[in-house]
C-alpha cells in the first residue's frame, strides 16, 4: 500500500554547513544580500500578501478550505506579524534612525571625548546585527506557525495542488531565507566578535570587540580575505600576551616610549608638536606582517633600470624558495632605504656639518621624513609587496604601519640619539633652518609666482589661498622635497607668505609665521 504523500522542508543550500570564516563560500552564499540588508527580506512581505491573498480567492475551494478554517485566524496574525517586523526592520535601518541610534549608543561603548567616523561606522554595522537578528527570529517563528499548519494538513488528490503551493513556492522558500540570514549574521557576529547577546523586552542586544584594522559596512562582509585579517589580529593578541613588552623607559636617551611609539618633543614650544611623534596601530601592524610572510613578491631595490626591474621580477616568481621570516629580511630593506633616503635629503645641504645634519632630520621629523620615503618608495616603484587577493587577482601595496615600525628603531638609533639634548632644544639651530627654508624659498619664490599669475586656474587658486591646488605645480617647479621642506619649516601657507616676512626670516629674524 502506498504511503500518503507528505509535504517536507528540504532547502536546496545548507547553510547551516557554511562556516562563517569560509570567505569564498558566504561571498558566494550571501551574493544576493550585496545590494543591501533589506532587498532580500522584501520578499517575506511580498509573499505573506501573495499567500493572505491565495488562501482567500475563489480558487481555493470550500472543502479545501475547511482544512484550515479553525486556524484562519493563527494564520493571519502569522502572516500580519511577517509585514509588521518588516516595516520596523525597515524603520531600524534607515539611514537617518540608524544614525541616530548609533550616536545615542556611542559612549556606552567608547569613552573617547569626540564622535569618530570609522567608530560610528562600528555602532552602526552592530545595530545592524541586532536589529536583523530580532527581525529574523521572529519571522522564522511566523513561517514556522504557517508550515505547520499547513503540511499538518493530510495530502488527497483535491488539496495537493493548494498545498504545493503554499509550502513549496510560498512558505520553504522563506525559511530558507531566513536560513540564508542566519548565516549573515554568524558572519557580522565573526566579523563584530560577539562576546555575548541577550534579549531585553523586543529586541536583541549584543556586546562585540572594535578593531581598527577593518572598516564596518556591508562590503566587510565580501571581504575576500576578512579571515586572513581577522585571524592575523587574534595571532599577534596571543603572541603579544606571551611577550613581556619591553620599556624603554630607563634606557639612555632612548625616544622610544614602547615599540609602538616614539616621542621625540623636547622641552621648548617649537619641538613639542605631533610632528615629532610616531605611533603604530597595532591591529594594523599584525595584518601587514602578515601579508608580508605571504607575499608573492616584494620589491626591494633602490633603483635600477626597468629591464633589470623586470628580470629581477621574474627570477623571484619563479623561485620555490620561501623566507623563513620575510618580514625580518624587509625591515633590513627599509634600513637600508631609509638610509638611502636620508643621503638623498642631505646631499642638498653639503654646508652642514655631520652634527647639524643630524639636528636638521631631528626637526624635519619622522612623519614627513616617512613621507618622503613613500613617495620615493611610490616614485621608484619599490618597497611594494604583491599579495594574492582574491582568485587570480594580485593587490600592490606598501604596508604603512610596517614601515612605521621600523622607522621608528631607526630613527631612535640614527637620529635622535645622534643629537644632544641641549641642541635639540636649541632655538637658535632650530631658527637656522628656517632662516635656511626662508633663503631656499625666496631663490624659487619668483619663478613659481610667475608661473601662477600666468595660468587662469592657478591664479584663481592663489587668490583664494587654495594650497591643495597649487601643491602640484610648486612641486613640479621646486621639486617634491623642497616643496616638502618648505611646508615643514615656512607652514603648508608658505606659498602666500609676503616677500618682505620672508627677507626678515632668511635674515635671521625671530617672527611669527
Amino acid at each position: 500500500m502506498q504511503e500518503p504523500k507528505k509535504f517536507r522542508y528540504d532547502p536546496e543550500i545548507r547553510y547551516d554547513e557554511i562556516r562563517e570564516d569560509d570567505d569564498a563560500a558566504c561571498i558566494e552564499a550571501l551574493k544576493e544580500f550585496k545590494k543591501g540588508f533589506l532587498y532580500p527580506q522584501e520578499t517575506h512581505v511580498l509573499n505573506a500578501d501573495g499567500l493572505r491573498k491565495y488562501i482567500n480567492s475563489a480558487s481555493v475551494t470550500p472543502d479545501i478550505r475547511a482544512d484550515f478554517r479553525f486556524k484562519q485566524n493563527d494564520i493571519e496574525q502569522a502572516l500580519n506579524e511577517i509585514v509588521r517586523q518588516y516595516s520596523e526592520l525597515e524603520a531600524a535601518l534607515d539611514e537617518k534612525n540608524l544614525e541616530t541610534a548609533a550616536t545615542r549608543d556611542y559612549y556606552n561603548i567608547f569613552q573617547s571625548a569626540d564622535i569618530l567616523p570609522e567608530k560610528l561606522d562600528y555602532v552602526k554595522f552592530l545595530k545592524t546585527y541586532e536589529a536583523l537578528k530580532w527581525f529574523n527570529k521572529r519571522v522564522r517563528e511566523q513561517w514556522q506557525i504557517i508550515r505547520e499548519i499547513f503540511e499538518g494538513i493530510k495530502v488527497n488528490t483535491f488539496n495537493e495542488l493548494f498545498l504545493e503551493q503554499v509550502l513549496l513556492y510560498k512558505t520553504y522558500p522563506r525559511l530558507e531565507l531566513c536560513d540564508m540570514t542566519d548565516l549573515l549574521l554568524r558572519r557580522m557576529a565573526y566579523i563584530l566578535k560577539i562576546k555575548k547577546e541577550k534579549e531585553e523586552g523586543s529586541r536583541i542586544v549584543a556586546e562585540g570587540e572594535y578593531t581598527s584594522v577593518i572598516r564596518y559596512g556591508l562590503s566587510t562582509i565580501f571581504q575576500p580575505d576578512l579571515k586572513d585579517v581577522l585571524s592575523g589580529i587574534t595571532e599577534i593578541k596571543k603572541e603579544e600576551k606571551k611577550k613581556k613588552i619591553t620599556s624603554y623607559a630607563d634606557v639612555k636617551d632612548s625616544a622610544i616610549v614602547n615599540p609602538y611609539l616614539l616621542d621625540t618633543r623636547g622641552d621648548r614650544h617649537f619641538n613639542q608638536s605631533y610632528l615629532y611623534i610616531l605611533q603604530v596601530n597595532q591591529d594594523k601592524l599584525a595584518i601587514e606582517r602578515q601579508r608580508i610572510q605571504k607575499a608573492v613578491y616584494i620589491e626591494t631595490h633602490l633603483g635600477a633600470e626597468e629591464t633589470a626591474l623586470r628580470q629581477d621580477l621574474i627570477r623571484k616568481f619563479i623561485s620555490t624558495a620561501r623566507s623563513k621570516n620575510r618580514a625580518e629580511e624587509y625591515k633590513e630593506f627599509l634600513f637600508e632605504y631609509f638610509n638611502f633616503t636620508c643621503e638623498s635629503i642631505l646631499l642638498h645641504f653639503m654646508d652642514f656639518d655631520e652634527d647639524k645634519k643630524k639636528l636638521f632630520l631631528y626637526h624635519l621629523g619622522p612623519i614627513y621624513f616617512l613621507k618622503m620615503v613613500m613617495h620615493f618608495m611610490r616614485e621608484g616603484r619599490t618597497g611594494f609587496i604583491h599579495r594574492h587577493y582574491y582568485k587570480d587577482q594580485m593587490l600592490r601595496e606598501l604596508p604603512f604601519n610596517f614601515l612605521k615600525y621600523v622607522l621608528i628603531q631607526w630613527w631612535d638609533t640614527n637620529i635622535f640619539q645622534k643629537t644632544t639634548k641641549a641642541n635639540r632644544n636649541s632655538y637658535e639651530i632650530y631658527l637656522s633652518f628656517v632662516q635656511k627654508m626662508a633663503t631656499m624659498w625666496l631663490a624659487e619664490r619668483d619663478k613659481v609666482i610667475e608661473g601662477i599669475q600666468s595660468d587662469n586656474m592657478l591664479r584663481r587658486a592663489y587668490e583664494a589661498h587654495d594650497h591643495k591646488t597649487l601643491m602640484p605645480y610648486v612641486e613640479n617647479v621646486v621639486s617634491y622635497l623642497y616643496a616638502t621642506l618648505f611646508v615643514r619649516f615656512l607652514s603648508q601657507d608658505f606659498i602666500f607668505l609676503p616677500e618682505g616676512r620672508l627677507k626678515k626670516l632668511a635674515g635671521g629674524e625671530s617672527i611669527t609665521i
